[in-house]
């Protein structure tokens, strides 16, 4: 089974089942997973992300709880609610970006002028 692609940042300040949760909802705004797909056993991810086991079941439990992904039995963690707002989704990464241009005392039109200038290639 392929795995789904994450990437996980251990210098960050974001918990690793944040960052797990995050990518989760981002993948599945932007298409890459659908309703119906099946996710990597916690065991797969863990060693694949060099991360504790119990950090990535902590992760698939908070998705299923808001209802993103069920363990299905036989199946594991499958994708059952594709409706994730994109631009909800992204706030995590926004917040990262807004926290950095703080911390480098941009201004909101600072950031704006970067976004755009990225935005635009």
């Amino acid at each position: 089974m392929p795995t789904v692609p994450y990437s996980i940042n251990t210098a960050s300040g974001t918990p690793i089942y944040r960052q797990f949760v995050d990518q989760t909802r981002q993948l599945v705004a932007g298409g890459a997973l659908s309703v119906g797909d099946r996710l990597p056993p916690v065991r797969a991810v863990a060693a694949e992300l060099g991360v504790n086991p119990a950090t990535v079941s902590r992760a698939y439990a908070l998705l299923a709880r808001d209802g993103l992904l069920a363990h299905r039995r036989g199946a594991g963690m499958i994708v059952v609610d594709g409706k994730v707002d994109a631009a909800e989704a992204m706030r995590p990464r926004l917040e990262e970006l807004v926290d950095a241009a703080r911390r480098l005392g941009l201004s909101r039109e600072d950031v704006a002028v970067a976004v755009k200038r990225a935005w635009e290639g």
